[in-house]
């Protein structure tokens, strides 16, 4: 199978090509294919834990969670709320963890 070109998807209305399939399939043959994400799978608690407690200051842990980057802009900008968010985090990591991204 190795050395073969994919074959491109044709267009039932047109029998011919869909644009820019066949040069897409010619320019990723043989390329790996690397898929990047966490899609569909809730992040560790414990991990969770870990960046909060060491790397926590600069909320690396907002980043990890999925809470975004407005969060993790804002937390950086204010110190993490002097501290207070830092600290209330402690207990809003579990449910943070527990809805799916």
């Amino acid at each position: 199978m190795q050395g073969q070109q994919p074959q491109a998807q044709f267009n039932p209305q047109y029998h011919q090509p869909m644009a820019g399939q066949q040069m897409m399939h010619q320019q990723m043959a043989g390329q790996p294919m690397m898929v990047v994400g966490n899609y569909g799978r809730q992040p560790s608690i414990l991990l969770s834990y870990v960046l909060w407690f060491f790397l926590g200051f600069f909320g690396v842990h907002h980043l990890y969670m999925g809470r975004g980057i407005g969060v993790w802009l804002v937390s950086l900008i204010t110190f993490q709320g002097l501290g207070l968010w830092w600290l209330l985090d402690l207990f809003l990591i579990p449910s943070s963890c527990s809805k799916i991204r």
